[in-house]
């Protein structure tokens, strides 16, 4: 091999390797949890704080619902815990994490896997698509006795990875017409139950004796 093709090789494979090292996460950023997704979308600090407080407080409010607690009450709880407040790394930056802002980032979050890539400003997570051993389990979640819809079955999700449609799209014809006749029939029962509760509830009232008029006055 000449002296020209023995530098043309170095030259090559010096350039390969500088392109995988540009390609690959940072040990800094690989010890940190981040993607190259994460670092290329999250730039400034206030961005990167900003995506750090939100997924604490969406931590907190997947603990609170696993609890019992109520979505709403918690969001206005964290909503008035943050007003006014400003970023540390801007202080010039106002935090504007209102309920309705804390609502729709908490759906983007669980939909976008509950990732800090969903919680980037101007994220756009793609059409990610539902493997069919995702469509599994949430047909499992589906046929619990307390899940009355498709929508609630998603919500018990631990990890999304993919939007409601994107399951809905990806569940065969078969098994989600099959699904969706049990969760019908599911949601039928309830409201039987209700409307029998409630004709009880009223006979039980016009049954009790009524005192004598004079007792009245």
């Amino acid at each position: 091999m000449g002296e020209t093709e023995k530098n043309n090789l170095q030259a090559a494979t010096r350039g390969s390797k500088t392109t995988e090292r540009a390609s690959s996460c940072s040990p800094a950023a690989c010890r940190a949890g981040e993607s190259p997704l994460t670092r290329a979308t999250i730039s400034s600090n206030w961005q990167r704080e900003r995506v750090q407080r939100l997924t604490r407080i969406f931590r907190c409010i997947d603990r609170g619902l696993a609890r019992g607690k109520r979505l709403n009450k918690m969001l206005v709880k964290h909503a008035w815990r943050w007003r006014a407040r400003h970023y540390k790394a801007n202080p010039a930056q106002v935090i504007h994490f209102r309920k309705s802002t804390l609502l729709r980032l908490y759906y983007a979050w669980r939909d976008g896997g509950k990732t800090p890539d969903a919680l980037a400003l101007h994220y756009w997570r793609g059409n990610r698509k539902a493997s069919m051993g995702q469509v599994i389990e949430l047909s499992r979640f589906c046929l619990a006795p307390e899940i009355k819809s498709f929508s609630a079955a998603y919500r018990k999700l631990a990890a999304p990875g993919a939007t409601e449609s994107a399951y809905r799209h990806a569940t065969p014809a078969r098994l989600r017409a099959a699904v969706a006749a049990v969760l019908a029939h599911r949601r039928h029962d309830r409201a039987l139950e209700r409307a029998a509760r409630r004709l009880l509830t009223e006979e039980s009232a016009a049954s009790e004796p009524q005192p004598p008029d004079n007792q009245k006055r």
